[in-house]
């Protein structure tokens, strides 16, 4: 018999979508003005004026950004935010992450891929410089234009929390996310024949409600969504009135070392989801 006797695709590799702030590591806007002397609650505090006044929240960032970095001697800049990326200080555990899950893969089936991604509504210039950012297969976030002399103009790409939802589509379907965003592609039919990964085999980890549409996709299609508890203190806000379908897997302190909760529970997906690739193996002919 020549015909394979399967009826689900067969991708040999498992793909991790990471949020970045209060997930990998703490605010990333707070952390950097704090960082630069500059008062994280005065920003706050502007921004929300902002959106009372029905600016898009990234938009509006971006607007303070720009004009933060524009006031005389000021040390907003391009180059700063990439200084300060490489040390930014992330969540326990988080820069040994990538080689740890890549190794308990490696001895599962040293066939399957591991591949990593990083998908934030924040802007990406310092989650990219950052040592997992480093590490990462993939980074997508809002990206800033800035000045010769590295002074921000505006926002030239922003991915809202509503975005995230399309790109992990995108992603899923094997659609290019390098160019100009086309999300209206996300609505077109595509053949699971010629996906990139199966939803079946996506993990997404975030940090709450503005992560529920991601977890609600992921979950959906028989993913895995994991939510991190940054505080540590076993509570995560308004899981009572989520929705049944938005739901996680698992809830889990912001704690990446090695026997930790939050390791332990993605160890446990992607020994289900090898297994379920080792499954399907079957179902093709030698």
């Amino acid at each position: 018999m020549s015909a394979t006797s399967a009826t689900k695709i067969l991708r040999e590799r498992i793909v991790l979508i990471f949020d970045f702030d209060d997930t990998l590591g703490p605010n990333t806007t707070r952390a950097y003005l704090e960082h630069l002397g500059l008062s994280f609650d005065d920003f706050k505090s502007r921004l929300h004026e902002r959106k009372k006044r029905m600016w898009q929240a990234p938009l509006a960032k971006a607007d303070l950004y720009r004009e933060y970095s524009h006031r005389k001697g000021s040390k907003l800049r391009r180059e700063t935010m990439q200084a300060f990326g490489k040390k930014f200080p992330l969540f326990a555990g988080a820069e040994n992450l990538v080689d740890c899950l890549r190794d308990f893969v490696r001895e599962l089936d040293e066939d399957i891929e591991l591949e990593f991604v990083l998908l934030t509504a924040g802007f990406k210039t310092i989650p990219e410089h950052s040592v997992i950012g480093q590490q990462f297969d993939r980074v997508y976030g809002g990206e800033l234009h800035f000045d010769d002399e590295g002074r921000i103009l505006s926002a030239r790409r922003v991915i809202s929390h509503v975005d995230k939802v399309h790109y992990i589509k995108q992603l899923v379907q094997g659609l290019d996310l390098d160019r100009a965003s086309e999300l209206e592609n996300t609505y077109v039919d595509h053949d699971a024949e010629h996906y990139y990964v199966p939803m079946a085999q996506v993990i997404y980890v975030g940090d709450g409600n503005s992560d529920m549409s991601a977890f609600q996709i992921v979950e959906q299609g028989g993913g895995v969504a994991v939510a991190i508890d940054k505080d540590g203190d076993g509570e995560w806000d308004n899981y009572d009135e989520m929705s049944p379908g938005r739901r996680v897997h698992n809830i889990a302190p912001a704690d990446y070392r090695e026997d930790s909760e939050l390791m332990n529970t993605l160890r446990l997906a992607l020994r289900m989801m090898v297994n379920r690739i080792k499954l399907l193996r079957r179902g093709r002919d030698e």
